[in-house]
C-alpha cells in the first residue's frame, strides 16, 4: 500500500503531465501570433494575464500563480522570437 507521500506524489505527477500538455497547447497557439503583432511585448495584456492567474488561484496562492505565469509569459515571448 502506498504511503500518503507516495499517493500525493502520484497525484502531483498526473497534474504535472496535464499542466505540461496545456502549456504545449498554449505555446502552440501563441507562437503564430507573433506574425500578427508589431512587438512581442504587450504590457497591458501581460498585466491582465497575471491578474487573471492570481484571481483564479485564490488568495493563498495568488502570488505563486502570478510568478508562474510571469515565467510562462517570458517563455512564450522567447518562443515568439
Amino acid at each position: 500500500m502506498p504511503s500518503k507521500l507516495e499517493a500525493a506524489r502520484t497525484k502531483i505527477d498526473a497534474l504535472d503531465r496535464r499542466i505540461a500538455a496545456l502549456l504545449a497547447r498554449r505555446f502552440a497557439l501563441a507562437v503564430p501570433l507573433r506574425a500578427l503583432k508589431k512587438r512581442a511585448a504587450d504590457p497591458a495584456r501581460e498585466r491582465r494575464v497575471l491578474a487573471n492567474a492570481a484571481a483564479a488561484a485564490g488568495r493563498p496562492y495568488a502570488a505563486a500563480a502570478r510568478a508562474v505565469f510571469a515565467g510562462i509569459i517570458r517563455q512564450t515571448k522567447a518562443l515568439q522570437k
